[in-house]
């Protein structure tokens, strides 16, 4: 049988640190024909010329090619110039800092080949790493851990992902079919891993193989938070993250919101599903811009808006939301006196979806 062309990204931005290490695991690669696509997102040291290099270097049985987004877009942009340039039957993505078992590309083929190719969503468990590579333990791991069954399909309803996120992938692990963009378009979202989640649960099928396949790097320039807890190294550090995280899951439901009206218009929704589930998700959506704006605006700004939040009935969020509406003094305070008595991760993955 002849082996399909299979595509391998890697998605940089000032990553100089760790770059080649990535690149080296994706030339480690025991999968044959593949392609190698370094995609840069203008990067303003040196990940860019030292990716150019190790691919002007590279003698290897892949093709490697190295490119640039005309500006600085992001994670999703980056993906979709990728989506653009590739050529495989199966996409497999990376990051500049993490770094990919060579064996990683066989074995999600091996569990795509395993469902008929059907699979539009592949993903793993990882090893934790360190920012000089040490070895933290697993992660990642879907389901119980003393279950010996390799292959594990997520399913789940589009409602049940709109109000939960889940079942998701594990974005630094995430194998997909380019169907999922035929489909659908390029992404307008940086959260490839929420919004690719929803589109396989829409148009296809989930699928976790139980086996580390990278090893995930945590260190300080890290904007997601850790699954393994609160990694923060202040309370700037934690606002910081936490207005990304806003920011793009925000954008990330925009993105959802769109593709249902795809689903409409190519018939896998009825008009009344399609904005029964759009109400659900803006309303999912609303709750990270509302808090978002929460965190810079000023002090009558703040209570207006949990106000109204309360006036919509949604009692819950807006108690959720009063410790925001005090003074900045007194909700630093707060936070400080929860961070005290709550378990965080080891020191160690502090110089950190």
């Amino acid at each position: 049988m002849t082996r399909p062309l299979l595509s391998f990204f890697l998605i940089s931005y000032n990553q100089e640190a760790f770059i080649e290490e990535a690149i080296e695991g994706a030339f480690a690669q025991t999968w044959s024909p593949l392609e190698i696509l370094v995609v840069d997102d203008c990067s303003t040291d040196r990940t860019f010329e030292l990716a150019q290099a190790m691919a002007a270097r590279y003698r290897g049985p892949h093709q490697v090619r190295c490119l640039r987004t005309p500006r600085n877009g992001g994670i999703g942009k980056s993906v979709n110039l990728a989506m653009e340039q590739s050529r495989g039957e199966l996409v497999i993505g990376s990051a500049g800092d993490d770094v990919s078992l060579p064996h990683r590309v066989e074995a999600l083929f091996d569990a795509w080949d395993q469902t008929g190719r059907r699979a539009t969503s592949l993903f793993s468990s990882y090893r934790t790493i360190t920012a000089s590579g040490e070895d933290l333990g697993e992660g990642g791991t879907r389901g119980d851990p003393r279950d010996t069954t390799r292959l594990r399909p997520q399913t789940g309803t589009l409602e049940e992902f709109l109000t939960t996120k889940w079942p998701v992938v594990v974005g630094c692990t995430h194998a997909w079919s380019p169907c999922l963009f035929e489909f659908f378009g390029p992404l307008t979202s940086n959260l490839e891993d929420l919004v690719l989640s929803f589109r396989s649960l829409a148009i296809g099928q989930m699928l976790y193989v139980h086996e580390p396949l990278v090893k995930y790097r945590r260190h300080g320039s890290n904007v997601s938070f850790f699954a393994g807890g609160d990694d923060t190294r202040s309370f700037e550090h934690r606002e910081r993250r936490l207005r990304w995280v806003d920011e793009q899951t925000a954008a990330a439901y925009d993105n959802m919101i769109a593709d249902l009206a795809v689903l409409r218009e190519r018939g896998r929704l009825s008009a009344a599903e399609c904005a029964r589930l759009q109400t659900i998700a803006r309303r999912e959506r609303d709750w990270y811009a509302t808090e978002r704006e929460l965190m810079d605006a000023p002090f009558g700004r703040r209570l207006r808006l949990i106000a109204g939040v309360a006036a919509r009935g949604q009692w819950r969020a807006a108690l959720g939301f009063l410790p925001r509406g005090l003074p900045r003094p007194v909700y630093r305070s707060l936070y400080e006196w929860r961070r005290r008595r709550r378990p965080r991760a080891s020191a160690s993955t502090a110089p950190s979806g």
